[in-house]
């Protein structure tokens, strides 16, 4: 095989390049067992990684392994060049494009490999985020105080596996957000309340952002989530692949939203120059994530078949258990300090985590 094939990068190796794909296909082992490639002409590889270091301060190895064929043509392109070309439009749009293509891969490795787990997944889903968002909360009072004390109990629980893990599932999740702007008045348009603004399972030739109001995601006729954080992005995925829209989307009450044309993109995004790169920067940290979720996931799988291989349902993941460990110490420290220190502003944290 290292005949066949170009090792790119592999797997906590520094981030010192991204890659020009002039044609062929790249294959990305996002852990020991799950693969998925991206093939075509001109494309701009292997951007995450240097995207968290140097754009959002989030110091990261490569985390997965790139090989190409070795009759691809591709050539390195310096950090340097890469973070000059994302000033420009069509820099920008060829690497969210691939982001794009490597967030809906990893999405579909782990709803492969969740669909084996049944329900054990969800349960280390729900635990994990309860106990990072009770350190994330703990945090922000920290922020607010200064307490020395509130800082030891921090040190004790950012770094665990569980915070990793919680902290994985969230921010796969979030949307992105850009400060709304005077530039795209013109691009307006009101729904009034119950309007459809787009439908699930149709081609996605517009993207948006919410101005005022309210709207329900919905998937397959049920309500899964609604959006009301103005300055919220959403139908970029769809946009940028040409893909299928994942939901029906519907507004909530009177809502106001700008509407941006694939054909005007490069129009919009010159008067509000933070918009592309902020969808960029977002793809990277939600492509980051789904690698964790991943590795997560597979854990959860490896335990589940080591420690129950006659696949009880009544018997739980070792995870799970791992996980309630971690809870509990966690809100015993907070208990015992709210009742020590009289802090009454923990309470709300200790509840999260009941």
């Amino acid at each position: 095989m290292s005949g066949e094939f170009l090792k790119l990068y592999t797997l906590d190796s520094p981030p010192d390049n991204v890659y020009f794909l002039e044609k062929g296909n790249v294959y990305f082992y996002a852990s020991n067992m799950d693969k998925y490639s991206i093939k075509g002409n001109n494309l701009i590889i292997g951007s995450t990684e240097i995207i968290l270091t140097h754009m959002l301060s989030m110091s990261t190895m490569r985390m997965e392994t790139a090989i190409t064929p070795s009759n691809s043509s591709i050539k390195k392109i310096s950090v340097k060049k890469f973070l000059q070309g994302m000033q420009s439009f069509s820099f920008l749009m060829n690497t969210s494009i691939v982001l794009a293509q490597q967030v809906l891969l990893t999405n579909r490795v782990i709803n492969k490999n969740i669909s084996s787990l049944k329900g054990v997944e969800k349960i280390i889903k729900d635990l994990a985020i309860s106990y990072y968002k009770a350190v994330y909360d703990l945090e922000s009072e920290y922020q607010k105080r200064k307490l020395p004390w509130l800082n030891d109990i921090l040190k004790k629980h950012q770094n665990t596996l569980t915070f990793k893990r919680g902290e994985a599932f969230s921010k796969s999740q979030q949307s992105i957000t850009v400060e709304t702007s005077n530039q795209l008045s013109e691009n307006l348009v009101e729904y009034p309340r119950g309007s459809l603004i787009c439908e699930e399972d149709t081609k996605g030739e517009e993207m948006y952002i919410l101005q005022t109001g309210s709207i329900d995601v919905e998937i397959k006729g049920n309500k899964v989530a609604t959006i009301d954080q103005p300055g919220t992005v959403f139908g970029e995925m769809a946009l940028l692949l040409n893909e299928q829209r994942t939901a029906t989307l519907r507004a909530n009450n009177n809502t106001v939203i700008s509407v941006i044309e694939k054909k005007r993109l490069r129009e919009i995004s010159e008067k509000q120059g933070d918009l592309l790169t902020s969808i960029a920067l977002s793809l990277a940290q939600r492509h980051y994530f789904n690698i964790i979720k991943i590795n997560t996931v597979n854990r959860a799988l490896l335990e589940k078949t080591l420690e129950n291989p006659d696949n009880d349902p009544y018997k739980n993941s070792g995870q799970i258990d791992k996980i309630k460990t971690d809870i509990n110490r966690l809100k015993n420290e907070i208990s015992e300090a709210a009742y020590k220190k009289d802090a009454e502003f923990l309470n709300p944290i200790i509840k999260i985590l009941n």
